[in-house]
């Protein structure tokens, strides 16, 4: 069966940093299918767990659904985003604090601009990441500190083309060398210019704080396999980088350093056989009754996936969905062949507790169902 999901344009998604392997299109499908194990009503109250935090928008889907979340990531780029929209629910940008951003500096050039202008960042975006920078770290109040960095992470994303940090053609706008920038990014880069301005700051702002409601979420910055036995949940969502394919921590190198002072080594999830290391993740999980997983189709199988789970003695159901990611600089056998997995699991014995229900009709009402969604 084809089924056509469209995913409803939300103020929230506005808030976070455009991010490699976002979930925002997929969050409705993904909660339609927690409710067809967990129901909807019962959500208030309970824990979901985002094992893999990233971008952050199944954690922040999460806890506008009334789930009290717990996110982790060990990249700091992630706990920007967790600690100021995921765990925060008060705190927001004020104009007062974009004009202290925006305002003329004669102090002297900071590590941004020293280290990244004119090849990465022009003079002015790079003075603006450090005068950001610095903000937040005299900041007292943690969330206020959080939402200044992100602000710097929207930043330094969108004076690139397609959020892509790159060295080696942005200074070209200081030459005026316009004509070497290929046409399809040079409006990226003119409009990057534009982000020094206090207006287009204070949009930025406005949008981050849409993302700021209230709820009741923990951040974490740890290593998953370290924290899973340790924390209890009635879901977890896991979203590992997916093998065979780009690693965050290539993609968003620049971003690395510039938060923590260096690169971060690549994740052993990305490696070819990076499937083989969800075996553990689900075996320090066995105490969570419900588990979702998003996968991609590079070098592993849709049945590989729910082997993994039901080994484990988990019902499950899967969908594969065509799913275009980059789609301005994926390759046409990419566009055509490119497919996301979710294979949802479950204890029919924890979720009859959960929900009431008898597990043995559990059993016998859910048969394994896979079909192919798309996502636009």
């Amino acid at each position: 069966m084809l089924r056509r999901t469209r995913s409803r344009k939300l103020a929230i998604w506005s808030a976070l940093p455009p991010y490699l392997g976002g979930k925002r299109r997929l969050c409705p499908l993904i909660f339609r299918e927690v409710d067809r194990i967990l129901p909807r009503a019962r959500w208030r109250g309970m824990t979901f767990l985002d094992g893999f935090m990233g971008g952050g928008s199944v954690a922040l889907f999460a806890k506008a659904q009334g789930f009290r979340v717990v996110a982790t990531d060990i990249a700091e780029r992630s706990i920007v985003v967790g600690n100021a929209l995921i765990e925060n629910s008060r705190v927001k940008l004020t104009h007062e604090d974009i004009l202290r951003v925006a305002a003329p500096s004669d102090a002297m050039p900071g590590r941004v601009e020293q280290g990244y202008a004119p090849r990465t960042f022009t003079r002015a975006q790079a003075r603006l990441l450090d005068r950001a920078l610095v903000l937040a770290a005299e900041t007292p109040d943690p969330a206020k500190a959080a939402l200044l960095r992100l602000l710097a992470i929207r930043v330094a994303l969108l004076a690139h083309p397609m959020s892509q940090v790159r060295g080696g053609t942005i200074h070209r706008l200081s030459t005026g060398e316009y004509e070497s920038i290929t046409e399809s990014c040079l409006y990226h880069y003119v409009d990057g210019l534009r982000l020094t301005r206090s207006e287009k700051l204070w949009e930025l702002a406005r949008q981050i704080n849409a993302g700021v409601f209230e709820g009741e979420a923990v951040v974490h910055k740890a290593d998953l396999m370290e924290m899973l036995p340790k924390i209890r949940a009635d879901a977890a969502y896991f979203d590992p980088p997916y093998p065979g394919v780009m690693s965050y921590e290539r993609e968003y190198k620049v971003i690395d350093e510039i938060l923590e002072g260096s690169a971060k080594p690549t994740s052993p999830f990305t490696a070819k056989d990076g499937a083989s290391m969800l075996d553990a993740v689900f075996e320090r999980a066995m105490h969570i009754p419900i588990w979702i997983l998003s996968l991609g189709n590079a070098v592993v199988g849709i049945e590989e996936l729910e082997a993994k789970m039901t080994r484990l003695g988990r019902t499950t159901r899967s969908i594969a969905i065509k799913y275009q990611h980059l789609p301005a600089i994926a390759t046409e056998e990419k566009k055509r062949e490119n497919r996301e997995f979710l294979v949802v699991g479950w204890d029919p014995d924890a979720v009859g507790k959960l929900t009431g229900h008898d597990p043995e009709l559990e059993r016998r009402n859910w048969r394994h169902h896979e079909h192919e969604a798309v996502i636009d």
